[in-house]
């Protein structure tokens, strides 16, 4: 395990505590248009992206993300291995996983995977706010992880909402062009007063990849 025993600092006031995990290029893309991109990480990529999810109490994805990959996340989190690890550090076998669209035709897709599928038509931005916040605290989720993708992420951030990020650095050049590639934040600029600081709060290497852990200045 890259991140046994991993500890959080103490919940903020009012809300969960909120991680998020992206693993990007070196060039900084997540995500590519076309067959034969994905995986970006490597397999230790992956293996940290299931150890990072046995510390959660809850997982999020936005709507894209789940239309993808939600089947495949689904298996994951119903591995008995997994689920035998979540018992060993005190959690539930079973991780709430939660979807947040803003795509009404995409609705019944979501639905039928089983999941909390949660509707903010419009920008997810504007409506992340005190109901949804407040779902999490009355379900008793202090640790929330946010995987992806991009516009949810920068969503979060909007809001100062993320409060560490793990980042893998893969170490490949894939290019891009308009609309081909998607970054760690889509959808949004932050102003120049605005722009978000991080603290790097350590870094290990395996091979040629590169895990980052940063905590963010809200």
């Amino acid at each position: 395990m890259l991140y046994p025993n991993l500890k959080f600092p103490n919940l903020p006031k009012n809300r969960p505590f909120f991680y998020s995990n992206f693993v990007q290029t070196v060039d900084g893309k997540v995500a590519v248009k076309g067959k034969g991109y994905w995986p970006i990480g490597s397999k230790t990529d992956h293996d940290v992206l299931m150890e990072l999810r046995t510390y959660a109490d809850c997982l999020i994805h936005g709507g894209e993300t789940a239309r993808q990959d939600g089947e495949l996340t689904l298996k994951s989190l119903n591995k008995r291995s997994f689920q035998q690890t979540r018992r060993v550090l005190g959690k539930s076998a079973k991780l709430p996983y939660y979807i947040i669209t803003r795509h009404p035709q995409s609705l019944k897709y979501l639905n039928s995977l089983g999941c909390n599928v949660i509707n903010l038509p419009g920008r997810i931005a504007s409506n992340l706010g005190k109901e949804f916040l407040g779902e999490l605290k009355e379900q008793g989720y202090k640790h929330v992880l946010i995987e992806g993708g991009p516009t949810l992420l920068g969503s979060f951030l909007k809001e100062n909402l993320i409060d560490e990020l793990f980042l893998t650095i893969a170490p490949k050049i894939i290019g891009g062009r308009q609309n081909s590639t998607k970054t760690l934040v889509d959808g949004i600029l932050f102003p120049s007063t605005l722009i978000k600081k991080l603290t790097l709060l350590s870094v290990k290497k395996v091979k040629d990849e590169l895990f980052l852990r940063y905590s963010i200045k809200n």
